[in-house]
């Protein structure tokens, strides 16, 4: 059978208003793509189930065949391990009688004669449609692994590979795939193949929008789907993604890179806060205020005021916005009469609320931007930070450095938080945006822009939601080869997922397909603030390795285990060391209040790191030891602080050495600075670190959190480059 067959099968249902196939349909289309499925046929009288019986073989099983009964088993409509032509006459009768009086209004074709499958180990293959990732991939194992305990996977169609061996592997039941207890492993070739024809399947056929082979028994050799169901989209849904444009493109970037700002309707209530953040732009900045109660204010910051836009003698590239709400579409309609490239709205009160006023505004704004080909960024947001040229949406943040890193989120508060956090760690921001309700312009669209953009190298990310989520996947997947992106999701719980709507209007997305979506793009997920920090100035300062294996370096006994704990938690390995290692160890190292195993409890033999003959052999063994992927030293810096404040050569001396040893080394370099209650002292500290080029981290988990989270984005692509 061709794939014209399934087509058929498709259409011929369609054409009867189904949306349910049966499961001689759904077999007669799976058989076509080559999927292994139990022989079933149709027998729509006692006398054509008992010749199918006897020519497929006895034992068989019966089941109820009906587009309108979804669930056979709640109707009495599953006759297992027939063994004689009596008990499936009496079966097939029985079926058909009690299916009628059950579902008096039902099409019941008949049932379909199948033989009874050898048993084999249960697994389950399904596909669903979820509303903006399309069609997602489901594997597990069967029964009640994922009744009760829901170990299940899941992937994006179109699948690769790599997607259907990965998903095999990930569920907590591997073991009882893989051989367990004396029992032969499954061919998990077998299940791979059938997971990719599935996605093929799906990928053909747009028109399935669920599919459920359950159970599916795999043998130590081959596999078989002894059930199947496929239902139908009710319509055919779109395909394909809106691209970023040239337009809108050229419009972001006139934004990003104004010549000159106006700032709308800025106020001394707000301590004028957008006309003071524009006191390091160097470009042209104008107001516009018709309030006069305002004016002094915006006249002692030596700002030019005007009564609109149109009064303004020069053209405008991007205006600042903060209105009532009322006012907002007559906003947009004169930057576009203006030919303003972009526009953000602070103000909030739209979408995001839920009123039916609130939706018309936002959809009024909406509509004259795309008439006007204007990037509308917003509403509800802070807008656009670009430090270089000192365009700013914050008073406080630093201006006039370019930097790698872009930073794009929801939330106007995280994308401040972020911004001023991350030059303390060493991290310099190229562009950020925050976009709140994302009206117009959505994640997808900043990531596509930041992803073409020369002074970002890598990019972080806080979303609730994304408008387009295929499109999103599949810039994620174009993207993440070349730059890193590190994603911290909000609204992962149910509670979350309240939140978000009533803070963005996001649609919440189940956590296990966005999870799963950002895996298999290559991106790195972040739970926390703190982990998206640490991961981006790990990115920005560590070389890149694809292993596990750390040498740990601190500087007394209690460290030294809690440091090993971290690690090995992270899913890092802390290996012992290589036999030429200990015995130079054994040279030099001192053993009296010490251990030199992994990790080092080296604070005697280096003097809580100030002897730095020491260090430097301690550190060069570690390079030079096979089973060593990456090396983190606590300095116990909470311990020796006050040292590092009372002798600064000290501490300059442990920066010259780690600084040349971080240079040479081509091993990832760490350094955890604990403050406990020298957190003050330590800042300063901390920021000549990061100076020298030296990423570091506050805790131990915090350092294993980053590396984990790192190691497996590089690992992800150095295979897949390998392939």
């Amino acid at each position: 059978m061709s794939s014209a067959n399934v087509t058929s099968i498709i259409q011929q249902a369609r054409t009867r208003n189904r949306q349910l196939l049966t499961e001689v349909e759904a077999k007669a289309a799976l058989g076509a793509t080559g999927i292994s499925v139990s022989e079933t046929r149709l027998a729509r009288s006692r006398e054509e189930a008992l010749t199918h019986a006897q020519a497929l073989g006895f034992p068989v099983v019966l089941k109820i065949c009906s587009p309108d009964i979804i669930h056979k088993s709640d109707v009495g409509g599953v006759a297992l391990n027939l063994r004689a032509p009596e008990t499936v006459a009496q079966a097939f009768d029985t079926m058909m009688t009690f299916a009628r009086q059950s579902h008096p209004t039902a099409t019941i074709d008949g049932v379909s004669v199948q033989p009874m499958a050898t048993a084999g180990l249960e697994v389950i293959v399904g596909v669903t449609h979820d509303p903006l990732f399309g069609p997602v991939v489901m594997f597990g194992l069967g029964g009640v692994f994922v009744e009760i305990l829901k170990d299940v996977t899941f992937r994006l169609a179109p699948l690769t590979p790599r997607d259907a061996r990965a998903m095999i592997r990930e569920i907590k039941g591997f073991a009882l795939l893989s051989g367990y207890r004396g029992q032969p492993a499954v061919d998990l070739a077998a299940l791979e193949r059938l997971l990719l024809q599935v996605s093929a399947l799906i990928e053909a056929q747009p028109d399935i929008k669920e599919l459920d082979l359950n159970p599916v028994f795999a043998y130590p050799t081959g596999c078989l789907a002894v059930d199947a169901r496929i239902i139908l989209h009710q319509t055919t849904p779109p395909t394909g993604s809106r691209p970023l444009s040239a337009t809108t493109r050229a419009a972001l970037d006139r934004a990003f890179n104004p010549r000159a700002v106006a700032v709308i309707g800025d106020k001394r209530a707000m301590n004028y806060l957008w006309l003071r953040s524009q006191s390091t732009f160097q470009g042209k900045v104008y107001s516009v205020q018709i309030d006069e109660r305002e004016l002094p204010g915006i006249a002692a910051l030596g700002v030019p005021n005007y009564p609109s836009l149109a009064a303004i003698p020069d053209e405008i590239d991007y205006v600042m916005t903060a209105v009532p709400r009322q006012i907002a579409p007559r906003i947009v309609a004169d930057c576009a009469a203006k030919k303003v490239a972009g526009v953000m709205f602070f103000t909030s009160g739209f979408s995001e609320i839920g009123d039916d006023e609130g939706k018309r505004l936002e959809q009024a704004m909406v509509d004259t931007a795309r008439a006007a080909n204007m990037a509308l960024i917003g509403p509800n947001c802070m807008g656009l930070y670009h430090p270089r040229i000192g365009l700013r949406n914050y008073a406080e943040l630093p201006a006039g450095e370019a930097g790698t890193v872009g930073f794009i989120a929801q939330s106007g508060t995280h994308s401040i938080t972020f911004s001023l956090a991350a030059p303390h760690h060493g991290i310099k921001i190229s562009k950020a945006v925050s976009f709140g309700n994302a009206a117009v312009l959505d994640a997808s669209d900043y990531l596509d822009y930041l992803a073409a953009d020369a002074e970002t190298q890598s990019i972080g990310m806080y979303l609730e939601g994304v408008r387009e989520g295929r499109r999103f996947f599949s810039l994620l997947r174009e993207v993440t080869p070349k730059k890193p992106v590190v994603i911290w999701k909000g609204g992962m719980t149910e509670a979350g997922k309240r939140a978000i709507s009533s803070h963005t209007g996001s649609l919440a997305v189940p956590a296990t397909v966005w999870t799963s979506m950002v895996h298999q793009a290559g991106a790195i997920p972040a739970e926390t603030f703190d982990e998206l920090l640490d991961t981006m100035k790990l990115l920005q300062f560590v070389k890149p390795t694809t292993k596990t294996g750390v040498g740990l370096i601190a500087m007394s006994g209690g460290p030294s285990v809690v440091i090993t704990d971290a690690f090995e938690s992270a899913g890092l390995a802390v290996p012992l060391l290589s036999e030429a290692s200990y015995q130079e160890l054994s040279s030099f190292f001192t053993v009296i209040g010490g251990s030199f195993r992994n990790p080092l409890d080296s604070g005697h033999t280096i003097g809580m790191g100030q002897t730095s003959d020491n260090l430097e052999r301690l550190l060069s063994l570690l390079e030079r030891d096979p089973n060593i992927d990456a090396i983190v030293m606590d300095s116990g810096a909470g311990l020796v602080a006050g040292q590092w404040q009372s002798h600064p050569k000290t501490l300059e001396g442990l920066l010259d050495t780690l600084t040349n040893f971080a240079a040479r080394s081509t091993k990832p370099f760490l350094v955890v600075l604990q403050p406990f209650d020298r957190e003050a002292a330590l800042l300063q500290v901390r920021e000549q670190f990061h100076a020298r080029g030296l990423a570091t981290f506050a805790t131990h988990q915090r350092a294993a959190r980053a590396l984990r989270l790192a190691t497996d984005y590089w690992r992800f692509h150095a295979e897949k480059s390998d392939r």
